[in-house]
């Protein structure tokens, strides 16, 4: 079937460089195929994007979407791309906005007991922040070093500290938004207590770019715990008894920040898995 467009694809390109003030929009195939294919996917033309506009700013985000509602294109949203949960894969003829770009910390207030900061902000770099003034960021996801905030919040990352902490959505007080149409809101704030109106932000939590772009994200910290971390190890010769264990411990009152259960074949893989030769350290938390 022979499809007529009313616009050509370098028509697009144009208005979209014209309108986005302070990023960059990239059209050239190999950055294409970057952004547009995850290395866990099969990759082949057909979800090629038509552009990549990686965004710096506000009126970038702004701009992007503006265009894409005159023209009726499909925007793909992303942030670092680490393809964890093979969302954010482009497109054919879509426009991929990337806000990895957008990553300054804005704000670490520990009187206040938050972080603000632009979506391309790294989860572990935000933690390390936090941790220099006595405060730490709890979400740790597996991507922890190479996941952004911005992300973490489009997927509700959790990690194994959920089980203490909760996932993202547990610790993100506030969110900047630019919605399909252009307009930028605030949801949410700054304190813990926000017992009126409609909790827009968790609405947002979650929603994978499909409700709106995400320009900034205050979360709370907590205080590092004091003394040392104490790890332990224990064996069970079935998962029911192990279960048990674990419902025992956490209803004892020393609640634990991770728990992990390794069944046999599990244990066996880790012990074939190269390490890594540099040291890992693990902070207090």
């Amino acid at each position: 079937m022979t499809v007529f467009s009313a616009f050509t694809d370098q028509q697009v390109i144009t208005d979209l460089t014209q309108s986005v003030p302070d990023g960059l929009v990239v059209t050239d195939s190999d950055t294409l195929r970057e952004y547009s294919f995850s290395s866990r996917m099969t990759d082949d033309d057909s979800g090629l994007a038509l552009a990549v506009v990686r965004a710096h700013s506000v009126p970038d985000v702004q701009g992007t979407l503006d265009v894409a509602r005159k023209y009726h294109i499909p925007v793909v949203t992303q942030n670092q791309f680490t393809s964890t949960v093979i969302g954010a894969d482009g497109l054919a003829g879509s426009i991929i906005l990337s806000t990895k770009d957008m990553n300054q910390i804005i704000e670490i207030s520990k009187a206040d007991s938050l972080a603000v900061v632009q979506p391309g902000v790294i989860n572990g770099d935000l933690d390390a922040a936090a941790r220099k003034q006595g405060m730490f960021y709890a979400p740790d996801p597996g991507s922890k070093k190479i996941s952004g905030i911005g992300g973490n919040v489009a997927t509700n990352a959790g990690g194994m500290s959920t089980v203490k902490y909760g996932a993202t959505k547990d610790n993100v007080l506030g969110l900047k938004v630019v919605l399909a149409d252009g307009r930028a809101i605030k949801v949410g704030g700054r304190t813990l207590k926000q017992a009126f109106g409609y909790d827009l932000t968790q609405l947002f939590i979650g929603s994978e770019g499909t409700l709106g772009v995400v320009t900034e994200v205050t979360v709370k910290l907590l205080p590092i715990p004091l003394g040392q971390s104490a790890v332990g190890i224990a064996f069970f010769d079935n998962m029911t008894r192990l279960a048990d264990a674990v419902a025992a411990i956490r209803i004892s009152g020393v609640y634990p920040t991770m728990l992990e259960a390794l069944d046999a074949p599990t244990i066996a893989a880790l012990d074939q898995y190269e390490a890594p030769t540099t040291a890992i350290t693990v902070a207090p938390c």
